[in-house]
């Protein structure tokens, strides 16, 4: 554990140019060269996620896979958790959470008296999960009941490690803390940092890992959002749906509200046809 490359390799990271054809291959290659590349794996027995599908029609769907997964195909840019064409499993662990990851989105791309449409599932898991932890050394720094939690799991998870391995965590995960609770919606460069660490502890950790767990930057780290593989993903099970309408209205210095005005749950989910009846 060399804490000379462990510095270097930060810089590199800093000032790989996100537009450059192998930012991502570079990033990758970079994490590889500090030769120990710190991953803290927690195991969660039982839970939910909510995970919320915006569409521009009032259609229902009718079938699960509508609002599943999104298809390999369909994914275009980086994203915190994800390069392009890789299928995440990205999912909250509360309905506001998971709205609150889609705002900025909304905003951007509706107009005021817009109709907006989503479509909210609940999905169980059906088996354990092992989330890789993004935490900070720095008590400090633990602001959020996720950052609070973890964190002392990760003192423990070290206490009776050597100095030398304290350290060079230390360093480590408070510089990952910063990328990952870095707004980066316009900043490429972050996301390229923050999947190729979660890909690249993915792979190294093999089943012992199903996915990442970070608070949510928009909803300033008082909801928890899962980045699942897609292998995990096809263990969940649809429990719930909701497709919800909301109205488009301006507020204060031109900013969106988004106001619900109507809902419907599900009558039936048939997890043997895949189907979802409303």
């Amino acid at each position: 554990m060399d804490i000379g490359k462990l510095k270097i390799a930060f810089n590199t990271l800093d000032s790989i140019d996100p537009t450059d054809e192998l930012a991502y291959e570079k990033a990758i290659t970079t994490f590889n060269s500090i030769g120990h590349l710190p991953i803290f794996i927690v195991t969660v027995e039982k839970s939910k996620v909510f995970r919320t599908r915006t569409h521009d029609t009032a259609d229902h769907f009718t079938n699960i896979s509508d609002i599943a997964i999104t298809p390999r195909n369909f994914v275009k840019d980086f994203a915190r958790c994800n390069r392009p064409f890789q299928s995440t499993f990205y999912s909250s662990e509360n309905r506001p959470t998971s709205f609150m990851e889609l705002i900025e989105y909304w905003a951007e791309t509706k107009n005021f008296g817009d109709k907006l449409y989503i479509t909210i599932g609940l999905w169980e898991t059906t088996r354990p999960v092992n989330l890789i932890i993004v935490t900070t050394p720095d008590i400090s720094k633990r602001e959020s009941q996720f950052d609070k939690y973890h964190g002392e799991a990760y003192d423990e998870h070290l206490k009776n490690r050597s100095k030398k391995e304290q350290e060079f965590s230390a360093l480590f995960f408070n510089y990952l803390f910063d990328k990952f609770r870095k707004p980066a919606k316009h900043d490429p460069k972050t996301y390229i940092i923050t999947t190729a660490y979660a890909n690249l502890a993915l792979t190294q950790a093999k089943e012992l890992a199903d996915g990442i767990s970070y608070p949510s930057v928009p909803f300033k780290g008082n909801g928890v959002n899962l980045a699942l593989k897609e292998s995990y993903s096809k263990t969940l099970k649809l429990t719930h749906a909701m497709w919800t309408e909301f109205e488009i209205t301006p507020i204060d210095e031109g900013k969106h509200s988004f106001t619900e005005s109507k809902s419907i749950l599900t009558e039936k989910i048939d997890l043997a046809t895949g189907t979802i009846q409303w």
